[in-house]
């Protein structure tokens, strides 16, 4: 028996097409791996477990990837694998342990969870059209609050309004947007 200190690693050589098919891959995952995660940590709650299941779920994504191509939602792409994933550690888990659910009960919690995540692009766009709704100092709230992440007091401070007026002013357009999302969700 050979020891592992003889083995070499020599890394495959890529072509160009498959360094951008390679690049592709990667920077779609790294836009989209949270909302995969996301759903798999929806129905796995063990962090170890959800771990692996996202990890076998990325390696079969960068199998099929050459094949799939193009991909016109990859993270609904990435959930829909990651579905077949936990339904396989679904079936491990069956055998490993005594498990509380039963196969019908936790396929609707899947199926439940998955309608979910596939549903957020969707309501992104969404809210996107609700904001530009919005009046121009609404809109400013919003960006200063959500996207530049400051604070109730230091919007009050730079747009010279007390602490209770933003707060006010937040929680109406909150009530607006929530409103604007559901009745664009009612006309589909």
């Amino acid at each position: 028996m050979e020891n592992k200190s003889d083995f070499v690693f020599v890394p495959k050589i890529m072509d160009k097409e498959d360094q951008v098919k390679s690049e592709e891959f990667l920077n779609l995952l790294m836009h989209k791996q949270m909302r995969i995660y996301a759903f798999i940590l929806s129905v796995i709650r063990n962090f170890e477990d959800a771990d692996d299941v996202f990890q076998d779920t990325v390696n079969t994504m960068w199998q099929k990837y050459p094949e799939s191509r193009p991909i016109g939602d990859f993270a609904a792409w990435g959930i829909q694998v990651a579905y077949y994933k936990i339904l396989e550690y679904r079936k491990k888990q069956k055998r490993n342990v005594h498990v509380h659910f039963d196969s019908e009960l936790f396929e609707k919690v899947l199926t439940a969870a998955k309608s979910v995540h596939l549903d957020y692009d969707d309501r992104i766009d969404k809210l996107k059209k609700c904001l530009k709704k919005l009046g121009p100092r609404g809109r400013k709230i919003i960006e200063l609050r959500y996207y530049q992440d400051l604070k109730p007091q230091q919007i009050s401070e730079l747009l010279g309004l007390s602490v209770l007026n933003v707060y006010k002013i937040m929680s109406r357009l909150h009530g607006q947007l929530v409103q604007c999302v559901e009745t664009l969700q009612r006309q589909v």
